[in-house]
């Protein structure tokens, strides 16, 4: 175990090693023990990031897509505890206790962080790079730059929901959820053109369809002035709120059953809990 790796992460490491000298044994036991978990970070949050992937790559009910706080702290539990192998219990403890991190603004000075808060940023991070998976191949595939991307023309695409009501609007959300299908190794929901009359078949459920369109009906209102902002929420929720409000709003809008219709299969048309109404 590495002193300078825990020393680039921030950690005070004369502390969280030796304690003071005024520490008793069983505490500096407990801050090493605590120290050796700290070290494998890296590993925890991989392993969360996994999960999080995976439960999207293989979803077939919409309430599976994305998850809210709540659901997020079960998940990031059990995520720790496949590294740590101590138990639900120990994992959860590690995840309330608090670590000694250097500030961005001073290295020189120390605060303690709750571990959990920093281990739930890798949600919002990997919706980050989704959110530009998704806005990057929905613009180009409509041929637009989105530095170019004027109020006028979002308004436009805003009105009637154009912008993924219209065929030239829903090609371009499902050329936006088959690369993003693609970039978490679910490559099996696309089922590419067989020839070149043939037409491309993405498998999903209505929340993979929501997101997408969540996403970019986000930057459009931006760019439309209607939104300020789109933070807010529980950390790691990002835009769950959100997400929920579209899914709802499609369900008139979408087929209800699991048939082919315009390039897009909705794997739980049929099932009424696809609305969420537990939320």
């Amino acid at each position: 175990m590495s002193p300078v790796r825990w020393a680039r992460s921030g950690v005070d490491v004369r502390f969280a090693l030796f304690g003071t000298p005024s520490d008793s044994i069983q505490h500096r036991r407990s801050l090493w023990l605590g120290s050796f978990l700290w070290y494998y970070f890296p590993c925890k949050q991989k392993k969360y990031r996994d999960v999080l992937i995976d439960d999207f790559a293989t979803a077939v009910k919409t309430v599976l897509v994305f998850s809210c706080s709540d659901d997020n702290w079960d998940t990031l539990v059990v995520s720790v505890d496949a590294v740590q192998k101590q138990g639900l219990k120990a994992a959860e403890e590690w995840l309330k206790s608090f670590i000694r991190r250097s500030s961005r603004r001073n290295p020189t000075i120390f605060a303690n962080v709750r571990v959990s808060l920093l281990a739930l940023r890798v949600k919002p991070h990997l919706h980050q790079v989704w959110t530009d998976i998704i806005v990057a191949a929905y613009f180009e595939s409509l041929g637009v730059e989105l530095n170019d991307l004027s109020m006028e023309m979002a308004i436009e695409m805003l009105a009637n929901d154009s912008f993924f009501l219209t065929p030239r609007g829903r090609k371009a959300c499902l050329d936006a959820l088959t690369k993003l299908f693609l970039s978490v190794g679910a490559a099996d929901r696309v089922q590419q053109a067989d020839g070149p009359t043939g037409q491309r078949i993405v498998c999903a459920t209505l929340g993979h369809f929501a997101l997408i369109v969540t996403k970019v009906r986000n930057v459009l209102e931006i760019a439309a002035g209607t939104r300020s902002s789109s933070r807010g929420g529980a950390i790691g929720d990002g835009h769950f709120p959100l997400w929920v409000a579209e899914v709802r709003r499609l369900v008139p809008t979408q087929p209800a059953d699991a048939e082919p219709h315009d390039g897009l299969v909705l794997v739980d048309g049929g099932d009424a809990a696809r609305s969420l109404p537990q939320y």
